[in-house]
C-alpha cells in the first residue's frame, strides 16, 4: 500500500491523491466496513452537532501513513491518533471570532495554549483551519467537544485513542491544506529519487 501512495504522489494530480486518500474514502481505521464508518460519523454529528458528511477521518488512521513529510511516511500503529477533519463555517467563525477578540485573556493562558493562539493567528487561520489539539478547552463549546471526544473513546474503533479535532471553514479549506501536505511530500520524495 505504501508503494502505490508514493507512486500515486509521484504520478497523480495533488487533488486526485487528496480526493483517494484522504477525502473520498472509508479510512484505515475502519478496515473496508462503510457501515460501521457511517455509524462511527453519525454518532459524532449527535455529540457535536455538525452533519455527519462533513466530519472525515484524515491522517494515518485514515491512509496507512503519515502525509507529515517530516515523519517519513510513519506507519499507523497502536499510539497513532485518530485526526478528525469537521467542515463547520459556524464552528470555524466562532472559534475565529474568539481567538481574535481574547483581549487580556491571552495573558492567562498557559506558555502551550498562548503559542497555539499565535499560531492561529499568524498561519493556520489564513488556511482556514482550526487546531484544535491544545487550544479545545478555550473555545466556547470546548466543553461539549471534550465530551464527546470522551464518549467516542469508548467507540469502536477509537476506544481509548487519542482524538483530535481540525476545524475548517469548508471543503475547499480541507482539500487546500491537505494538497499542501501532499506537495510537500512529493517534493521531498523528489529531492530522493
Amino acid at each position: 500500500m505504501k508503494e502505490d501512495l508514493i507512486q500515486d504522489i509521484l504520478q497523480k494530480p495533488v487533488s486526485t491523491i487528496t480526493s483517494k486518500w484522504i477525502i473520498e474514502r472509508v479510512p484505515l481505521i475502519f478496515g473496508d466496513n462503510l457501515d460501521d464508518y457511517i455509524s462511527w460519523k453519525e454518532k459524532l454529528s449527535q455529540l457535536i452537532q455538525v452533519d455527519s458528511k462533513s466530519i472525515v477521518i484524515i491522517g494515518s488512521s485514515s491512509v496507512g501513513y503519515s502525509l507529515n513529510p517530516d515523519k517519513n511516511f510513519k506507519e499507523f500503529d497502536s499510539d497513532s491518533d485518530i485526526d478528525v477533519a469537521v467542515i463547520s463555517s459556524h464552528y470555524f467563525d466562532a472559534s475565529w471570532h474568539y481567538l481574535r477578540n481574547m483581549g487580556v485573556k491571552i495573558h492567562k493562558l498557559r506558555p502551550k495554549e498562548k503559542n497555539a493562539v499565535d499560531d492561529h493567528r499568524n498561519r493556520l487561520i489564513y488556511w482556514g483551519t482550526i487546531a484544535t489539539d491544545k487550544i479545545l478547552q478555550i473555545l466556547p463549546f470546548g466543553i461539549e467537544w471534550t465530551n464527546a471526544i470522551t464518549e467516542m473513546k469508548k467507540t469502536t474503533p477509537t476506544i481509548d485513542r487519542t482524538i483530535n479535532f481540525r476545524i475548517y471553514k469548508d471543503f475547499e479549506a480541507l482539500r487546500a491544506y491537505q494538497n499542501g501536505c501532499i506537495n510537500k511530500l512529493k517534493d521531498t520524495l523528489l529531492k530522493t529519487i
